[in-house]
């Protein structure tokens, strides 16, 4: 396999994961559903250098805005983005470029705790673009919205968990490993 054919390969993988467990959701009212999204966005940083993290998941949200069935619930375009999910999304986004580029510092990737502590504060960036783009819309405090994230706590516990078993089960074939300091 070229180099060329293996980064192709590594970027697309996410986005059809995503898209593939699209379906697989917990509906929340008026919230946005529970899905396995945030799972897969972990693992592009995880796996992936920081620039093919970024572009993995920003194939997902263009291909989805585009109108692609990938969504949460197996939805697509324009309308969904722009009603609810585009702060999630850009916290994807933001989320896989962290996520990659903290791991690559050598003394953190190697400490599971701390790849850890980085996939939490991943799911709060996600929390924070989420609630901030839901408090434009709504004219609500920021504040308020977060709070009503709580139910989303053990759901995304469990998956950083999944996503930090997985990732340790799988780092030693494909991880990207490139000390920043």
């Amino acid at each position: 396999m070229t180099n060329r054919t293996k980064d192709l390969t590594e970027i697309a993988i996410f986005p059809a994961l995503m898209a593939a467990t699209a379906g697989i959701v917990i509906p929340l009212g008026n919230l946005p559903a529970v899905t396995l999204q945030t799972l897969f966005v972990f693992l592009s940083g995880l796996l992936l250098s920081p620039q093919k993290a970024v572009l993995s998941i920003s194939v997902y949200v263009i291909l989805g805005t585009l109108g692609l069935p990938i969504f949460s619930g197996y939805t697509g375009g324009l309308g969904i983005v722009l009603t609810k999910s585009l702060g999630f999304l850009i916290g994807f986004i933001i989320t896989a470029f962290f996520v990659s580029k903290m791991k690559s510092i050598n003394f953190i990737n190697k400490n599971y705790v701390s790849i850890f502590l980085i996939l939490v504060i991943g799911n709060g960036i996600i929390y924070m673009s989420g609630a901030a783009y839901l408090s434009f819309l709504s004219n609500a405090s920021i504040w308020l919205i977060l709070k009503g994230f709580s139910i989303y706590l053990v759901g995304d516990l469990i998956k950083i968990i999944g996503t930090l078993y997985a990732y340790v089960r799988i780092r030693s074939h494909i991880t990207y490993e490139q000390a920043s300091i």
